[in-house]
């Protein structure tokens, strides 16, 4: 079973170009625990040279291409 890190990494090796991510509010914690991080004053931790943010509860793990449904190219 893929714990949150895991989906996160898998999310950035897919679009490796979008410069944030989104987590899921509910597991949020545990990410920033498996990385042995709290956020910086802005709520954010920078991972693999993403931006990762908590995206609130009953999101999926979303890149910045994939917000608003659309992908920029």
């Amino acid at each position: 079973m893929m714990g949150i890190k895991d989906l996160v990494d898998l999310a950035i090796d897919e679009d490796p170009r979008s410069p944030c991510l989104w987590v899921p509010g509910e597991h949020w914690d545990d990410f920033c625990a498996a990385l042995g991080r709290t956020p910086n004053l802005i709520g954010a931790v920078i991972y693999r040279d993403k931006t990762i943010r908590d995206g609130g509860p009953g999101t999926d793990v979303v890149t910045g291409s994939d917000q608003g449904g659309h992908r920029r190219r």
